[in-house]
């Protein structure tokens, strides 16, 4: 369904259903909520973000390149936005959009830049994690 990027999918012809991890159940969740807008600054890295995503239960969703990240946001009503520290339009006003919306931000970054995301996740109250991340990691992260 997504994995345009790479032409793979978590889906298989027999079961068009997302595959999910074991003891994953989100179904619960309103639509909404299982939707997750993926801001990142590559293209492969939204793509392995969006695996992971879709490997937990919940729907990926992407920015189209003339797209604003304010209008994706308005439109897709995510229940979380993670957001490339180096992102173009990552900034203070971005994370305040997405609070106002109700969509939890969550920062995420390559391993070499740990320490200042951490501290710019601590300082404004946010979830982070680095590049590369495992998947019960990754998950836990959205479930909280």
């Amino acid at each position: 369904m997504f994995l345009k990027y790479l032409g793979v999918s978590s889906r298989s012809p027999e079961n068009p259903q997302v595959r999910k991890l074991p003891g994953v159940d989100n179904s619960s969740r309103p639509s909404w909520v299982r939707n997750v807008l993926i801001l990142a600054r590559e293209e492969v890295v939204a793509a392995l973000l969006g695996l992971m995503v879709e490997l937990h239960g919940l729907q990926p969703k992407f920015i189209d390149k003339s797209e604003s990240v304010d209008d994706a946001i308005r439109q897709e009503r995510p229940g979380a936005v993670l957001i490339d520290c180096d992102h173009p339009e990552y900034s203070e006003t971005l994370i305040q959009s997405i609070r106002h919306l109700d969509a939890t931000p969550i920062l995420f970054s390559p391993f070499r830049m740990q320490n200042e995301v951490r501290e710019v996740a601590a300082r404004h109250g946010l979830r982070s994690f680095t590049l590369p991340t495992d998947p019960g990691t990754f998950g836990n992260m959205l479930d909280t």
